[in-house]
């Protein structure tokens, strides 16, 4: 991912925290383990916890199409030098509209290579999804280019696309090389309308932290979800 300075040893590197991608094929294939889907608890227990700041300012309950009605979503992930702004990744568009009850197929091609490596006890490297607590999302499973996973290596995640109040969560690796794209595909419903705050979680921003920047920037590294 790209440095504010324009700097890095990857395509797409950019400031500390962030670490350019050298692993080997070999090594991320072990990284994208299949863990035994601990994801779920945790975000309920984050719910509990009071993390679900994302929370929609207004839900109702509408008529909600069948599950069998099959609606496509796509996002790309953009590094710096890409979208003109270096050390500004974004997802691009910063977010879309689906209807409640609908089977969404979420897209999301990342073609930066760079990492934003999350604390070792971080739990934002899990595929979260299909609370039964809830019941709010159902499905939540996640392809990384046609192999289902339920963890991503928290050294190898690049970027995160998580939903706080759905208790969604995708964890995104990185680009073998920014001309080599990564293809993440998340299957999933929402029971309920509403407009939701979607996140990445990993530090993929400027300064010293990796918060800054386009981690604060709507259309960014955040923007809204509408369920209709």
């Amino acid at each position: 991912m790209d440095s504010p300075t324009g700097s890095g040893a990857g395509t797409g590197s950019r400031a500390a925290p962030r670490h350019a991608s050298g692993r080997s094929a070999g090594h991320r294939g072990r990284a994208l383990a299949v863990s035994a889907g601990a994801g779920v608890a945790v975000a309920a227990a984050l719910a509990l916890g009071g993390c679900t700041s994302g929370q929609s300012a207004a839900t109702s309950t509408v008529q909600k199409v069948s599950a069998n009605t099959i609606i496509h979503r796509k996002l790309v992930i953009e590094t710096g030098k890409m979208d003109g702004k270096p050390g500004w990744p974004r997802f691009t568009p910063g977010g879309f509209t689906a209807p409640a009850g609908a089977t969404i197929v979420l897209t999301i091609v990342n073609y930066d290579d760079g990492t934003a490596p999350l604390p070792p006890a971080s739990p934002w490297g899990q595929v979260w999804g299909g609370d039964a607590t809830f019941g709010e999302v159902t499905g939540g499973t996640e392809l990384v280019n046609g192999t289902k996973v339920n963890e991503i290596s928290n050294q190898l995640v690049s970027h995160t696309f998580e939903i706080p109040a759905l208790l969604v969560n995708i964890p995104i690796p990185a680009a073998s090389s920014s001309s080599n794209p990564v293809t993440v595909t998340y299957t999933f419903r929402v029971n309920k309308s509403g407009t939701f705050l979607w996140i990445c979680a990993a530090p993929c921003g400027s300064g010293s932290a990796g918060m800054g920047g386009a981690m604060g920037a709507n259309g960014w590294m955040r923007g809204y979800v509408h369920i209709t």
